[in-house]
């Protein structure tokens, strides 16, 4: 009989893990319940090593007994940090009842977050913005799938611009975005964004039932972040522009007397690169000097065109455009390479260089489309000129 009352009562201690074991699996299940976990075996352990190790000196003893009782008031600050600023990521899309609600949580979210970034006003309405915005299409679930797909076109693009993924084709999302933040060519902030959509419009595209609603509230959401995306690219392509092309850095030749016209020829020449935004030739503009100031090339500094200006070289581009479309021949295009250079206005002095007007597309076609742009950027900086004189007191 004693034999047999030990042989049932060996199970007890393997009921026992099985049960711990079944409680790990169910903590597992979102990052509150790792969290949870880890702290409960770190813990128990030093208790078991602190309780049971007789072996121990008083002064072995002490550590440990600080660890015990400083461990929970660390866990506790840890525990409200993580509550207060990422408390929507503790949880996992199983414990709602219904997965809709994490989704609806996390689209909100991402909708305040979107908001608060500081994004440009007013920005002109560019060609690659209008693409952006057509995907907005009667099924927003296709619409969210191209954006899926733009994001990760313009972080490859971007991803020229970075040593580590330097144009590889190929690479996860994941990997692009955690390169690319590790290399500061994307904010944190605008990084965690798109992670949060690529992560929404998973599920979306994927079949999870959401709402139509909220699937149009995501395609807005998603319209912005490309946006953003693409202006960031943009600015990293500027950049390597001013570094890498000699017609940034020609006054240094021609010395201080008419840098300001060399300039607003290098920005005529350059108007589509950046698609004709002036926000972007601002900013771009502005970081080059800071990063010349703090490498010691303070008197190398661009000059930078104030919004008046940059009109007119708007201006400029429009009328030697309009000076080229009618000399294009039907028997071959244009009669020479001549024909496609710049004639620079007479009061802007000797400019120094020359070169093409068209520089990727040329042809009737492409000199018709650059026109089309050049109007409508001039349109919408005339408006804000405008506006802004308005506003400001007489």
């Amino acid at each position: 009989m004693v034999a047999t009352s030990r042989k049932q009562k060996t199970p007890v201690p393997i009921e026992g893990l099985r049960a711990f074991g079944d409680t790990a699996k169910g903590l597992a299940r979102n990052p509150l319940g790792i969290i949870a976990l880890f702290i409960v075996l770190v813990y128990g352990f030093a208790a078991l090593v602190t309780g049971f190790a007789s072996s121990l000196t008083a002064g072995e003893r002490l550590p440990l007994i600080w660890f015990l009782t400083l461990f929970p008031v660390l866990v506790l600050a840890v525990f409200a940090w993580l509550v207060s600023q990422h408390g929507r990521k503790l949880y996992g899309p199983s414990d709602y009842k219904d997965e809709a609600n994490y989704m609806r949580m996390q689209l909100e979210h991402l909708e305040a977050a979107v908001m608060i970034e500081a994004t440009p006003p007013q920005r002109i309405p560019s060609a690659s913005a209008a693409s952006f915005s057509a995907t907005l299409h009667n099924d927003s679930r296709l619409a969210i799938a191209q954006m899926r797909l733009d994001v990760e076109k313009e972080m490859f693009l971007l991803s020229r611009y970075s040593p580590r993924c330097s144009g590889v084709p190929g690479l996860p999302v994941a990997d692009y975005l955690r390169e690319l933040e590790k290399e500061k060519a994307i904010d944190s902030g605008l990084a965690g964004n798109l992670r949060d959509f690529i992560g929404l419009a998973n599920r979306i595209v994927h079949g999870t039932e959401v709402p139509e609603l909220e699937v149009e509230r995501s395609a807005s959401v998603g319209s912005a972040l490309v946006a953003k995306l693409h202006r960031t690219r943009l600015l990293a392509e500027l950049q390597r522009e001013f570094d890498g092309h000699g017609l940034w850095h020609f006054h240094r030749k021609r010395g201080k007397g008419n840098q300001k016209y060399l300039y607003w020829s290098a920005v005529a020449a350059t108007l589509p690169e950046f698609e004709y935004d002036y926000d972007v030739y601002l900013e771009g503009t502005q970081r080059y000097n800071e990063k010349l100031t703090s490498d010691g090339h303070e008197t190398d500094r661009f000059y930078v065109l104030s919004l008046e200006e940059f009109v007119a070289v708007l201006e400029f581009r429009e009328s030697e455009l309009r000076r080229l479309i009618p000399l294009w021949s039907c028997a071959g295009g244009w009669n020479s390479d001549r024909a496609l250079e710049w004639h620079w206005p007479s009061e802007w002095g000797d400019v120094g260089w020359n070169g093409g007007i068209l520089q990727n597309k040329v042809s009737l076609w492409g000199a018709e489309e650059d026109l089309m742009c050049t109007r409508t950027a001039l349109a919408f900086y005339r408006t804000r000129l405008s506006a802004r004189s308005h506003a400001d007191p007489p």
